[in-house]
């Protein structure tokens, strides 16, 4: 598990153990954040090629080393 905050617009693979199991192996990149009250829930992430985010845990994505800049995106 991860213990430390990902940043945005920094790649991840997905892993195994997420539930969207058609995502395994899959890179993409960290559009949002879901964190309250300093409880991280999880990641919006674009998967390359797709239009939608879609949300996993921390524990379902590892960081690639690659960082991306906003304006990859906006």
């Amino acid at each position: 598990m991860m213990n430390s905050k990902l940043n945005f617009f920094s790649e991840v693979e997905i892993l195994p153990t997420a539930p969207q199991k058609q995502f395994v192996k899959k890179k993409g990149v960290i559009i949002g954040i879901s964190e309250e009250d300093g409880v991280l829930y999880g990641y919006g992430v674009l998967i390359h090629g797709r239009e939608e985010l879609d949300f996993f845990e921390a524990q379902d994505i590892k960081p690639t080393g690659k960082q991306f800049k906003r304006e990859d995106f906006y």
